[in-house]
């Protein structure tokens, strides 16, 4: 399930994509916040994977990062993040009226992995989420996309210790979760934001099998829900 819980076992910044499949030399420890002067990304958004990237995608393990001083686990984490990071990227779509996808994959020896967007948000707002996914995972698995509600944006290139979530974590919210074989699946969720939150994190996961199988996404969507 989505949540903000700890999982140790259980890029970089793209233009906001790039990285992840550009295979950028993952961080020595846990991301830290960058200045920026650009305005954040935020809804409305679409993500079809041709041409210039419109959505960032940070590779996800578990529901933390180790925290900085934690230098066994952030060896670990580095290790795991590198791997989903090289067996991840934009692929050439199954469906043949499309040109790309996103592809990502499992670690044997780990329950949890994913990739996440970040997005600037309005407080108390409705969105609706869109997407298309292939998988075709064993029975304990299961893949899909959900959210995780922050009180401001942070401008960190990559998934965030314990200690940064219990300071700006708001809430989780489930959206849409698939088990089994899917093809092209067109799926969709809404949602509403909390009265403090300024920041989500999209993500999109695959959990239980601790195998190899693929799962591509495509035609993403964000967009504030009329």
């Amino acid at each position: 399930m989505l949540r903000c819980l700890p999982i140790v076992c259980t890029v970089v910044l793209l233009t906001l994509l790039t990285a992840a499949c550009q295979r950028e030399t993952p961080p020595e420890s846990a991301p830290k916040a960058t200045t920026e002067t650009v305005p954040p990304p935020a809804p409305p958004i679409r993500e079809d994977f041709e041409g210039e990237p419109k959505l960032s995608l940070f590779p996800r393990i578990g529901d933390y990062c180790p925290e900085e001083n934690d230098r066994e686990n952030q060896a670990l984490w580095v290790t795991y993040i590198d791997h989903v990071t090289r067996m991840s990227g934009i692929v050439a779509n199954k469906d043949s009226a499309k040109g790309h996808a996103f592809r990502f994959r499992g670690i044997r020896t780990v329950n949890s992995v994913g990739f996440f967007s970040p997005l600037e948000v309005k407080p108390d707002t409705a969105y609706r989420v869109s997407f298309r996914l292939w998988s075709n995972l064993p029975a304990d698995g299961i893949s899909g996309a959900g959210i995780l509600e922050f009180d401001e944006f942070l401008w960190i290139p990559g998934q965030y210790p314990k200690s940064l979530c219990d300071k700006h974590f708001q809430r989780s919210q489930p959206g849409v979760t698939l088990s089994g074989k899917q093809e092209a699946s067109a799926q969709s969720f809404a949602f509403r934001t909390g009265p403090k939150t300024r920041m989500i994190h999209l993500v999109f996961f695959r959990e239980g099998a601790k195998d190899q199988e693929a799962v591509v996404i495509d035609d993403i969507e964000i967009k504030p829900e009329q």
